[in-house]
């Protein structure tokens, strides 16, 4: 289905070319950006049709990726030695779940202007034909717009996050940590780039017969010269050895235990992101010239509106761009196929409530349910589960996670003010509040999201 909504290139682009072909070393391991991405349409003989391919194209390497649709990404032969490094577009589109962009630094080109490469994964996994292209850092916001309403199809409404820096681009809503996805046992096998003739090539005949001589030569000198003062030296190496593995013992404890940091430490309490919701939304108002919000999402990092032209209006795009700009300090931003709809984020910080102390976790959820309950709001708590690692690699106990945690997802038209207006709430949070407004702006639906913290229960 990409290949049709695939954009075409000038002719002399037709097939990657060595000069678009970018290495990145993560974890000690080479992930290839760059590939050239097409359908195989051919489910039986699936690398006769590819081997087909490279030959006719004079291509070096190939990644496969299964999911949906058989797609495959060629390379020419490269100075850069492809074979044996992995593609890092399958990588992500198979580490990471769900319909989602993730967008990956390359850095800087000849002029000195960042690149970057993207990956567009569709819900049933296939990589979407923008993907494994580079872009320049000028054009990367409006590639990452066009490819979200790729994405969404006739699914408007659905959701898409972004992967990325989010200290860079403001419009990236999740951290994509690429020595955390691709450490070692992440990586497998199927990401690996497959060369599309077997056998090696005559320098690579004659440096693995070069390699093997010094090989052998090494190996009856170091023999040779083995003694006494040797083996001294080596016993000292070992205690050294033992000491160090004591300290790495210690090292891996404590970052075991940093990464259990309670996660509600660096969010507000209840009251103040009520309080912060509350005074932001005063500014959006009924309207930016002669736009109509329809909904605004207020959360821990600040504002997401978006706004609707109405239908048969003479209010134009430049005039709301230049008010959202003196009114907010921001760029919104507009989909070229769909104009008579913008969005914008407004950036908020809210100061931390701490580390609160941990609650009885049953009466953590007694007391939500009841809270909802009073105001007649049916809700449903859904249990975060808990994926405990007893020992590392090595074979080490591990501090274990000490708290639970429970969401919630609510949907009503009694004001959030009304629903948690008395109490401090200790050990639980609002994570975000979408308003939703109505067409004739007589109306509100908030949908509200959290979650409730408290001290794990054992089980037997």
């Amino acid at each position: 289905m990409y290949a049709k909504n695939k954009k075409k290139r000038d002719k002399a682009e037709l097939y990657v070319s060595d000069a678009s072909i970018r290495v990145l070393t993560i974890n000690n391991h080479r992930f290839v950006v760059g590939l050239e991405w097409e359908t195989i349409k051919s489910h039986r003989k699936v690398m006769q049709e590819v081997r087909r391919i490279g030959k006719d194209r004079n291509l070096d390497v190939v990644a496969i990726r299964k999911a949906e649709a058989i797609q495959a990404g060629f390379a020419p032969k490269s100075k850069q030695k492809l074979r044996g490094a992995y593609s890092l577009i399958v990588a992500l589109a198979t580490l990471l779940q769900g319909s989602c962009i993730a967008v990956i630094s390359l850095g800087a080109n000849a002029e000195g202007e960042e690149e970057y490469t993207l990956v567009g994964r569709t819900e049933k996994g296939a990589i979407h034909s923008n993907s494994d292209m580079i872009f320049p850092e000028s054009k990367i916001k409006q590639v990452v717009l066009d490819l979200k309403q790729d994405l969404r199809g006739s699914k408007q409404n659905t959701e898409i996050p972004v992967f990325g820096d989010i200290n860079k681009f403001e419009w990236v809503t999740d951290v994509l940590d690429l020595n955390e996805i691709l450490k070692p046992g992440n990586v497998r096998k199927d990401f690996r780039l497959k060369p599309l003739q077997w056998g090696m090539t005559k320098n690579q005949l004659i440096g693995f017969a070069a390699a093997l001589v010094m090989s052998c030569v090494a190996v009856f000198f170091i023999q040779d010269h083995l003694d006494e003062q040797d083996r001294i030296k080596k016993a000292a190496i070992q205690a050294q050895i033992l000491k160090q593995a004591e300290i790495n013992k210690i090292a891996r404890y404590q970052a075991a235990l940093d990464k259990l940091k309670h996660p509600w430490i660096s969010t507000s309490s209840i009251p103040v992101f009520l309080a912060a919701c509350e005074e932001g939304l005063k500014k959006f108002g009924l309207s930016q010239k002669g736009w109509m919000p329809a909904t605004i999402k207020c959360s821990q990092d600040g504002f997401d509106a978006n706004y609707n032209r109405p239908d048969n209006s003479a209010v134009t795009a430049q005039a709301f761009v230049d008010a959202v700009r003196e009114k907010f300090g921001t760029e919104p931003a507009f989909n070229i196929t769909q104009t008579n709809v913008s969005a914008f984020f407004v950036k908020n910080t809210l100061p931390p409530n701490g580390d609160d102390p941990l609650q009885d976790l049953g009466a953590q959820l007694l007391k939500i349910v009841s809270l909802f309950q009073s105001v007649n709001i049916p809700a449903v708590l859904t249990e975060v589960s808990i994926k405990d690692i007893k020992k590392n690699e090595e074979g080490e106990d591990l501090p274990l996670q000490d708290w639970q945690e429970f969401t919630f997802n609510v949907e009503t038209t009694v004001p959030p003010q009304l629903v948690f207006k008395e109490g401090e709430y200790l050990g639980m949070r609002i994570n975000s509040i979408i308003y939703e407004i109505a067409q004739d702006q007589r109306s509100i639906t908030y949908k509200i999201t959290g979650s409730v913290y408290g001290k794990r229960i054992s089980k037997s």
